[in-house]
């Protein structure tokens, strides 16, 4: 059974679907680069209709966490 008291230095996974313009995809990026490391960036695919001129992108990053947090 997993403990229930926090661990230093632990992490977690997080996935993410963004949506956003190729600047906001970009900074995303950069930003959870920032606070983990990026194990899976698929290909952001171009959106069509009321979302033109936007992308669509996954994106799977492992977390660094801290204690208590």
């Amino acid at each position: 059974m997993p403990s229930a008291k926090p661990r230093a230095n632990s992490s977690l996974g997080l996935e993410v679907w963004a949506i956003g313009s190729w600047d906001e995809l970009t900074g995303l990026r950069s930003q959870l680069a920032g606070g983990g490391r990026l194990l899976e960036v698929g290909d952001p695919h171009v959106l069509a209709g009321p979302d033109a001129g936007r992308y669509r992108q996954y994106i799977r990053v492992h977390v660094r966490t801290s204690e208590g947090a």
